[in-house]
């Protein structure tokens, strides 16, 4: 078996886990499922033997690998996969488990996305992985708003006298950002017969998404209201934000050509 020299060590070492016919034993002096990572990677390209050691035990760390140790002789004890791990490692999307691969394909997948979104949504992945979920759902919200305005920013000169009235509220310090939204949204939706299919189709649901994400990292995350923020909703929620970062983007480009800018 080899793989791609961009997929990253931890992914790497989720889907050999999750493969049945994988030596899985730790053993002794040979180690098995070591060996089994190394030969995953090209020659020249392996990470050596420590390196592997300490990203498993990250992945202990982060609850998605344990060692069976039903064995008796331990040298035949097997690192295995937790629920958690075997959900993370069937998934061949967006996953938030394996940092490095989420944001190298986000940036694959929307090329143009700014430096500044960029950079608070490493700071979500980095902190849910860390297990520091509440922080996460607040550096994905302060992503999200940087995406929608930098996508109704773009927009402004395309409503005529409408974007006007539209770049006076995105201005405003004092109006949330959930309120610059819905101004956004009660402006363009008129015109969404007038967007090429690729952009319109589905704009609804990317809204709808958008507004969610808002209010879940503000209202819930962002406010001292003593709300927790599980693991399971953040992953839904990275997920959900790398999906809908691209239709916003694309919206971008289309109003950015609009303009002629």
């Amino acid at each position: 078996m080899t793989t791609d020299s961009s997929i990253t060590l931890q992914s790497t070492i989720l889907r050999l886990l999750s493969q049945p016919n994988v030596d899985k034993r730790l053993g002794q002096g040979r180690y098995y499922f070591t060996e089994a990572v190394i030969k995953a990677f090209s020659s020249g390209s392996a990470p050596s033997r420590f390196r592997i050691a300490q990203t498993l035990w990250k992945l202990v760390g982060r609850g998605l690998v344990y060692i069976d140790f039903s064995q008796s002789a331990p040298e035949n004890w097997e690192w295995g996969l937790t629920d958690e791990g075997v959900a993370s490692a069937k998934d061949e999307q967006f996953n938030p488990d394996d940092p490095e691969m989420y944001l190298a394909r986000l940036q694959s997948d929307v090329p143009g996305v700014s430096d500044l979104v960029l950079r608070y949504t490493s700071e979500a992945v980095r902190s849910y992985t860390h297990a520091c979920y509440l922080a996460s759902a607040v550096m994905l919200g302060v992503a999200s708003e940087a995406a929608f305005l930098e996508m109704a920013q773009a927009c402004v000169k395309c409503l005529g006298a409408e974007g006007k009235k539209l770049q006076e509220v995105l201005d405003n310090p004092r109006q949330p950002y959930v309120a610059k939204f819905d101004e956004f949204r009660k402006r363009i939706e008129p015109k969404k017969a007038d967007l090429p299919p690729e952009p319109a189709d589905g704009m609804n649901l990317t809204f709808n998404s958008v507004l969610d994400l808002l209010r879940i990292s503000r209202n819930d995350a962002g406010h001292p209201t003593g709300k927790d923020v599980s693991r399971e909703d953040q992953y839904i929620s990275l997920q959900m934000f790398a999906r809908y970062l691209q239709r916003l983007y694309d919206l971008r480009s289309f109003f950015q050509k609009g303009s002629g800018s």
